[in-house]
């Protein structure tokens, strides 16, 4: 039953834990790139549940997919073979490439997938000795310790103890910084093929070069974080194969589940060859339904790919227009459909989002001032037209901050 506004915010402060900061809305229905409040007003969803909807509010084939599943059963554990998990990894291994796939219900529990299984991998080929993963700064891994150690955002770390060891932060787009730490002990490198939370931050040409190259020279493994970027939103259906990074184990959430929780890592033959029953596990992980899901999102990604690279180029077009035409829009960054423009300090990222939202239009930030925009995946040109039309009346809204 729907309540109004304000009484739902009171009780959001008095019952769940304050670790966000919630807008003053009360969605009440989703369908397609919209989203509804309970005083009918309808907003332009360029969040999507931070790159989670990748198909949007409602999508009919993932609501199929999910009673009929539950009208065989909701779980039964990884006791036990389950068809929808079967079916989902085939499909993944046909599309990617990979040869194994491990299931688990987030981005961070996927991250940490990754890092105990590069781990394992070396320890049980006897090299004990190669622990240290090389991360990047600003990358974002999730918030489980492991993947917040990975994460090169020490604020964020901040109170919450001693980390676990053998991770080392270089600047991202630094070759040379990297070659200095790569090493005969160098267990991987890990990094995202876009790093978007972290300021929407693409790769280089070198950079993509000197982690092949390194990972060909040393042996050391390379794990691609495409918990953002994946499932299609760079116009690939991993940002690795946009890129021309070649990782041995590869992490995906968020849009793989349409909604729902799920996370999978992909693996090499040579790693799944050195794990053993009892070194890793879940018990929610792979969750018929969650896969049920993920299935039915993943046959509709291929189908998606000529839209994502149509609607990116409508963006960026749009995006290019309002930098020439304010000062304090400095550059346009991103591919696909994680996209972004860099803001200069003298106008706040939080003033622009306020401003859209008053638009009804929903976008995000990233760090460093960034405004960041995640629409679905199958969105129509139509509505990209509508939500540049409402970014524009936003930009020239927006307060600038008062001069110090």
């Amino acid at each position: 039953m729907a309540q109004s506004c304000a009484n739902l915010f009171e009780q959001d402060k008095q019952i769940i834990a304050p670790l966000y900061g919630k807008a003053d809305i009360n969605f009440v229905k989703g369908e397609g790139s919209y989203l509804y409040d309970d005083q009918g007003n309808k907003y332009l969803d360029f969040v999507a549940g931070i790159a989670v909807n990748a198909l949007g509010h409602q999508n009919q084939a993932i609501k199929d997919a999910v009673v009929e599943q539950m009208n065989h059963f909701n779980h039964i554990s990884n006791l036990y073979p389950n068809y929808p998990q079967i079916e989902l990894g085939k499909a993944l291994l046909e599309i990617t490439k990979f040869d194994k796939a491990f299931f688990c219900n987030s981005g961070t529990e996927a991250n940490e997938g990754c890092i105990k299984f590069a781990r394992k991998y070396f320890d049980r080929k006897g090299e004990k000795n190669r622990q240290k993963i090389i991360t990047f700064v600003n990358s974002f891994h999730g918030r489980t310790y492991a993947a917040l150690s990975a994460t090169g955002q020490p604020a964020i770390r901040e109170g919450f103890g001693s980390m676990p060891g053998d991770f080392v932060h270089v600047t991202w787009n630094d070759c040379a910084a990297l070659k200095a730490e790569v090493n005969k002990d160098t267990c991987a490198i890990m990094l995202e093929s876009l790093a978007a939370e972290g300021g929407v931050m693409t790769l280089s040409k070198e950079m993509v070069e000197t982690i092949n190259s390194l990972q060909k020279e040393f042996g050391c493994l390379v794990i691609v974080d495409e918990v953002q970027a994946g499932v299609g939103r760079l116009g690939t259906f991993c940002g690795f194969e946009k890129y021309g990074l070649n990782p041995d184990l590869v992490s995906l959430a968020k849009g793989i589940g349409g909604g729902l929780p799920l996370g999978a890592v992909l693996l090499r033959q040579k790693i799944a060859d050195q794990l053993k029953a009892g070194d890793h596990g879940t018990t929610f992980g792979g969750n018929p339904i969650a896969c049920a899901a993920g299935l039915a999102v993943v046959k509709q990604i291929p189908g998606l790919l000529k839209n994502v690279a149509e609607r990116s180029a409508q963006i960026k077009a749009g995006l290019k227009a309002l930098v020439e035409k304010y000062d304090f829009a400095k550059e346009i960054r991103g591919e696909g459909l994680i996209l972004g423009v860099a803001l200069d300090e003298s106008m706040p990222v939080g003033n622009i989002i306020a401003a859209a939202r008053a638009e009804k239009l929903m976008v995000l930030s990233a760090k460093g001032n960034v405004l960041r925009m995640l629409p679905p995946l199958n969105v129509s040109a139509a509505e990209v037209d509508e939500a540049l039309e409402k970014l524009g009346k936003a930009f020239a809204a927006a307060p600038k901050a008062a001069a110090k």
